[in-house]
């Protein structure tokens, strides 16, 4: 139960932000200093070793120069010259005033000739580094680490003499003059642990906070609570966008909702005067033709006894009654339900349908039978259109076009009424009292199909209806 409460904790945002973007900054960014740190002490090292080298060979020059001299000046030979007639403390002069210098002139059997500094023994100086090659009379500089630091020892022979030089000095102390780029570490790692915080403050007040306030708003909106997102929330661009998305959409499904009572409203309203006028007509037309039969049926009975030629012209009133009755029930039964769409199909009942509203209809493509509920759906949009036609558009002239296509097929309803304009949502059509079209698009989405409306004042109405076989 833990590890799951765990891997859940592991799976929130601020666990993310801080395994995904904290942590990986801060292990490069440490990364970056030590790496740096060791890669600046390694070119000092090299530039140490490299000035040191030139260094020795320069004095190592300068002595065998003063030596050339001094035995011109005397007249003898360079063997026979003595390290004490030469000013070797004016010669071997050290710029490096804050390096710890050990400096010292030797003779091929490793005598010591001329130092500056402290030196061990003859016996441990034999033992430094870099001794013994100059004593083959090899020339260059290496890194001793024999003492609590590391040191660069240069050594060089003399020139035309059997002397060598050496000098010894700590690398550190020879890169004071440069920035010390390890000193610098410390303020890199705190600059790595402050940009960890802040980019975690980052995360969690514009990002974490803002969500967990989303989600909050949400369940609102979930509660029916349409207008609690009525304030952005603040936090990064993206969040704000989201904030205002939600915002669009619980208005947008508030205004549907709401156009939904509307329809729902009228929907029983216009029921219940269907339901009433469907009485009257009963009461005022077929029960009156009902009643007027009883009375002409009585009227024939008793003129079979008088005069049958009065009898007759009575018992053909009477057929022309019972006539007029069934064809008006027949009208109300085509009114409640079209009994010829299921019988005939679709075609037919379309023909009957624009015949009856004095409508052109066109059928394009092969016809062929569709389900029940596809062809019920299509005559009742086509009906609830030329409805509209026939009581709203003022139109001079409207066409019916079905169109057979091998996924598909297309009703379009089209007139050249006074039009109107169309909003920019479905939703919005209560709000102008079309019903009717909510209707429409309500029984489309029924069968997945797809409505749409183009109109504008002064151009007519196109209605179009497209649902896929």
């Amino acid at each position: 139960m833990r590890h799951l409460h765990l891997a859940k904790r592991l799976h929130g945002l601020r666990a993310q932000v801080l395994l995904w973007t904290v942590l990986p900054l801060t292990i490069l960014l440490i990364v970056f200093a030590l790496s740096g740190v060791s890669s600046h002490q390694s070119s000092m090292r090299a530039l140490a070793i490299e000035e040191n080298t030139r260094l020795v060979m320069m004095m190592a020059q300068l002595v065998a120069v003063s030596v050339e001299n001094q035995a011109l000046r005397t007249g003898t030979d360079i063997a026979l010259v003595s390290p004490d007639t030469l000013n070797l403390d004016d010669i071997l002069q050290m710029d490096h005033v804050n390096a710890i210098t050990i400096l010292v002139l030797m003779d091929a059997q490793g005598k010591v000739l001329f130092n500056r500094g402290s030196i061990p023994s003859d016996a441990d100086l034999m033992a430094w580094d870099g001794v013994q090659p100059a004593l083959r009379r090899e020339n260059g500089a290496l890194l001793s680490s024999s003492s609590m630091q590391d040191d660069v020892i240069a050594y060089a022979p003399v020139p035309n003499t059997e002397w060598v030089l050496l000098i010894r000095e700590g690398w550190h102390s020879l890169t004071v003059p440069l920035i010390q780029f390890e000193q610098l570490m410390p303020f890199i790692l705190f600059t790595a642990v402050a940009v960890s915080l802040l980019t975690l403050f980052f995360g969690v007040r514009y990002v974490v906070q803002p969500l967990r306030e989303l989600s909050v708003r949400a369940t609102r909106i979930g509660q029916r609570e349409f207008l609690a997102n009525s304030v952005v929330v603040s936090g990064v661009q993206e969040i704000e966008d989201l904030s205002r998305t939600l915002d669009e959409m619980a208005r947008r499904v508030h205004s549907y909702q709401a156009a939904l009572h509307d329809y729902a409203g009228e929907v029983t309203r216009a029921q219940e005067e269907e339901r009433g006028r469907l009485a009257r007509e009963l009461h005022d037309e077929t029960v009156q033709t009902l009643i007027a039969l009883g009375h002409k049926a009585q009227m024939a009975q008793r003129s079979l006894h008088r005069d049958q030629q009065q009898a007759d012209t009575r018992i053909m009133e009477l057929r022309d009654m019972i006539a007029d009755a069934i064809e008006e029930v027949r009208r109300f039964s085509s009114a409640l339900h079209p009994h010829y769409l299921e019988e005939l199909g679709l075609l037919s009942a379309l023909e009957v349908l624009t015949k009856e509203a004095k409508a052109q209809f066109e059928v394009q493509g092969t016809p062929i039978r569709l389900k029940p509920e596809l062809e019920l759906t299509l005559y009742r949009i086509a009906q609830e259109a030329l409805n509209n036609v026939l009581h709203h558009a003022q139109a001079q002239h409207c066409a019916v076009m079905l169109h057979f296509q091998e996924s598909c097929i297309r009703l379009r309803i089209r007139d050249n009424g006074q039009g109107f304009i169309v909003p920019a949502y479905f939703s919005d059509f209560t709000r102008i009292g079309h019903f009717g079209l909510i209707g429409m698009r309500e029984r489309a989405q029924l069968v997945n199909g797809e409505i749409t409306i183009e109109s504008r004042p002064g151009q007519g109405t196109e209605v179009s209806l497209t649902i896929l076989i």
